[in-house]
């Protein structure tokens, strides 16, 4: 049976506390002496600030000036607080809202009773509580970040703090993992050492659990080896991390899982036990995921707080109306078809919907719906329960973005343009047409990168990517093999003047002054240009003879184009 205490019931009383002239080093090293992961500013009584294991990895570790410098200067104020007659379901949705891992914790007239963190929430629950919660694989952040042994110390925990991630895997040359975290800087800090690299400080091996495990195997192991990062497997492989944090963010699905219970044997669990109604009560008001009930004939009956949270929506504008009012608009006929198929077949469904907020806004939820039947058999409700993962989504296109396009400037990478290039040869085979492969270097684009520096150039190249994309059609394909080289694939070319034209255009385009970092600056190009099928059938033969036409434009003076010839092999065999 899950219970909800009050904060006063596993609040921490002891404050750890510092004046606001404490060196950093002297912070850190208390902090990690208690096993604290905060630790607090007071000055004249009063609590002014906080500085938590998160803040360490804004600390740069290569000066040890910056150890001795007060607390004060690195500290957040003000500090977040938080009743101590607080609920911990309630507290659990603060820390997510607010986006904290630490509240001081205050009694009705603002005194400081204590502290307590997501970690002292996920301990307090109690073992029975994991025992029926979902496995691992439900739970755990594909966001994994690795970086290999040898990284500058400096450099990872600058890149943690960027990206949000407070633990990142160290590879190391034999084959093994290791984790670096933010209380492994924190001791480091309060040690007053300098370490050069990640392998130096991060803590080896790294230990894991299979995804399928459940998250009672999971609490087993962060409390007998004292850690709060796991790694997660699937077959043997490293897919991502698990923390309390991850278990706080899901914990609340367990109270959905009770509901629905509850509403399937309503009728007999008023007689068996009214605590059971109140769970189910008070799991409908503080779960944070969407729950709505409808009848059988889908008109909306009642829904919690999470809906009005996630779609807008309040209580007295749904019920009455049916689920079409979040409709999205994106899904047709048919998807709605299926959906009622299989809840007729199988009294459940469960999927990806679209649905739209009261705003008019998009998003996209994971939506779980299960119908109710009464004594006699037939459906008397269906209780949806949803979680809104629009940015869940995001966060996966983007990775896919970046897996096949250039960081810089947006265009396609060498990935994606192979995959282009190979494309565009299959359906020019297939319609006896022809096509061009362009390869582009920038003339002394070196002299610019030291003049002005890498700012201006990084600035250079974005801008010829969008002079590139704007002279050729939608159909052609533009893309950054790395450095300043950009490769073209003109689709439908018929003749090699065609494809000449189209370069000299280029030519012309990135010949326009450009004023970068308050400098008028003036580039060139050099092209080379292969044609298929007449220079190759295959996409890498096609990019290395475009390649070798365009070091023969080079050889021929720069700020030219030339078309492959046989000979311009040899020549840049040579170079």
């Amino acid at each position: 049976m899950v219970t909800d205490i009050s904060l006063e019931k596993i609040v921490q009383p002891h404050l750890l506390t510092c004046p606001p002239e404490t060196p950093l080093a002297e912070a850190a090293r208390r902090m990690a002496d208690a096993h604290c992961s905060s630790i607090l500013v007071e000055e004249a009584g009063e609590i002014v600030g906080i500085w938590t294991e998160r803040d360490a990895l804004a600390v740069d570790v290569t000066d040890r000036e910056t150890y001795r410098a007060p607390i004060e200067r690195h500290m957040s104020s003000p500090v977040k607080r938080i009743e101590l007659d607080t609920c911990i379901g309630e507290a659990a949705q603060r820390f997510q809202e607010e986006g904290v891992r630490h509240f001081l914790v205050v009694d009705r007239e603002g005194a400081a009773r204590g502290i307590v963190s997501q970690t002292d929430v996920v301990l307090q629950r109690g073992v029975e509580y994991y025992v029926s919660l979902r496995q691992v694989n439900s739970v755990y952040s594909r966001e994994l970040m690795s970086v290999p042994g040898r990284t500058p110390l400096n450099e990872a925990t600058r890149k943690m703090r960027a990206d949000g991630h407070d633990a990142v895997v160290t590879l190391y040359e034999d084959g093994s993992r290791g984790i670096l975290t933010e209380r492994d800087v924190l001791r480091m800090i309060g040690a007053g050492a300098v370490l050069e690299t990640v392998r130096d400080l991060a803590s080896r091996p790294l230990i894991t659990i299979d995804s399928e495990a459940s998250l009672y195997q999971a609490r087993q192991l962060f409390t007998a080896n004292r850690i709060r990062h796991l790694g997660v497997t699937e077959g043997g492989e490293l897919v991502g991390l698990i923390t309390f944090a991850d278990i706080l963010e899901n914990i609340e699905i367990d109270y959905v899982r009770q509901l629905r219970e509850t509403l399937i044997e309503r009728e007999h669990s008023l007689a068996e036990s009214n605590q059971q109604l109140r769970l189910a009560a008070k799991a409908f008001e503080h779960t944070f995921e969407g729950v709505m009930v409808t009848d059988a004939g889908h008109v909306i009956e009642s829904v919690n707080p999470a809906f009005t949270r996630i779609t807008g929506y309040r209580a007295h504008e749904v019920v009455g109306k049916t689920p079409a009012v979040l409709s999205s608009g994106r899904h047709d006929a048919a998807f709605y078809r299926e959906m009622r198929e299989a809840l007729a077949a199988s009294d459940h469904w469960q999927g990806e919907i679209w649905n739209r907020r009261r705003t008019g806004e998009l998003y996209v939820e994971w939506l779980n719906i299960n119908a109710v039947k009464g004594d006699d058999g037939a459906v008397s409700h269906y209780v949806a329960v949803f979680s809104d993962i629009t940015r869940r989504k995001q966060a996966e296109e983007k990775t896919r973005f970046l897996a096949y396009h250039d960081a810089l400037t947006g265009l396609p990478n060498r990935a994606l343009f192979n995959d282009r290039l190979a494309q565009a040869i299959a359906h020019a085979r297939r319609r006896k047409e022809g096509l061009a492969v362009l390869f582009l270097d920038l003339d002394r684009f070196k002299e610019i990168n030291d003049t002005l520096g890498h700012h201006a150039g990084d600035e250079l190249l974005r801008l010829v990517a969008q002079r590139l994309v704007g002279c050729v059609r939608d159909t052609d394909t533009v893309a950054r093999l790395g450095g300043d080289e950009f490769t073209l694939v003109l689709e439908e070319i018929k003749h090699a003047e065609d494809a000449e034209a189209v370069a000299r255009e280029i030519l012309a385009a990135l010949a326009e002054p450009a004023t970068l970092e308050g400098e008028t600056v003036r580039t060139s190009a050099s092209i080379g240009i292969s044609l298929y099928p007449e220079h190759g059938k295959q996409h890498e033969v096609l990019l290395r003879h475009a390649d070798a036409a365009m070091y023969a434009a080079k050889q021929a003076g720069r700020g030219t184009c030339r078309l492959f010839q046989a000979a311009m092999l040899a020549s840049a065999a040579k170079a």
